[in-house]
């Protein structure tokens, strides 16, 4: 896949890469991405304030934002919680004929799931208060139709 690369400066000063992958967003430009970029840094940013980082009107920003909703370029604006318990990523080898059925399914129940291709089909982060409640999902998901197997990883630090 083709990436660009954006070059901007972070909260803490230092100089930060941001890659992209290249997508067919016809309309969105340079400045999409660079309001983009600050929306991923803290998406509480004030239309104002990344206004003034960018040099453009607020009205400006409101517009592009708006648009970038509309077009599906933005998809959700989120939070991201503090992680005080276990986070695992659990993968998972389903049925074929199952995959699809799976990924609706989990993606009703779970924040983050990934789609593979090789020897895992699915993947699921989890942040668990306790590895008792990781097992727990773990086996549930074990007892599900079409699910042949998973392995577990569990962030250290």
């Amino acid at each position: 896949m083709m990436q660009r690369e954006q070059t901007s400066t972070g909260n803490n000063g230092f100089s930060q890469k941001a890659f992209y992958p290249a997508r067919d967003f016809d309309t969105v430009d340079e400045k999409d991405w660079a309001i983009i970029d600050i929306l991923r840094r803290n998406s509480r940013t004030s239309n104002s304030d990344i206004g003034r980082e960018l040099n453009v009107s607020e009205g400006t920003v409101r517009k592009r934002i708006q648009k970038l909703l509309e077009e599906g370029a933005i998809k959700k604006f989120t939070v991201v919680l503090r992680n005080e318990g276990i986070e695992g990523i659990i993968l998972i080898r389903t049925e074929p004929k199952k995959a699809k059925e799976l990924y609706d399914f989990f993606t009703r129940k779970f924040d983050e799931i990934f789609e593979f291709s090789g020897r895992f089909d699915l993947a699921i982060k989890v942040n668990c208060k306790s590895l008792d409640e990781l097992n727990r999902i773990v086996d549930d998901l074990r007892g599900m139709d079409g699910v042949r197997n998973t392995d577990t990883l569990i962030r250290l630090h």
